[in-house]
């Protein structure tokens, strides 16, 4: 076996702190507009004794695209404009559960910046 390059090393570190800076901005955006929503609705359920709804996470098992796992990077790729925040990331963690294509990570990403 041998060893991965400097420049190797330095790619695969810059693409996990970008990975890791787009999910950090994503989690404090989301988080944002979770609570924006719960003082509103907490302000209007104050006088109405209304339960706050419970918003749940998408999950990564479903395909975040339809027929996701038919269509190559290129169409996936190109499918992403339009979409929220919470979409991409939807395809971003599909992605990086699965195949791992660098091409959707690094749109899927670079997307929301």
């Amino acid at each position: 076996m041998t060893q991965p390059s400097l420049k190797d090393l330095t790619t695969r570190v810059d693409q996990h702190l970008r990975n890791a800076r787009f999910i950090g901005k994503l989690s404090v955006d989301m988080a944002q507009k979770k609570l924006q929503e719960f003082c509103a609705t907490s302000h209007e359920s104050s006088s109405k004794n209304v339960d706050t709804p419970v918003v749940v996470a998408p999950t990564t098992t479903e395909a975040p695209i339809e027929n996701y796992d038919a269509l190559t990077a290129k169409e996936i790729v190109a499918s992403l404009a339009g979409l929220s925040p919470a979409q991409l990331l939807a395809v971003f963690n599909y992605e990086n559960a699965r195949r791992q294509r660098r091409t959707i990570l690094k749109a899927a990403s670079s997307g929301n910046e």
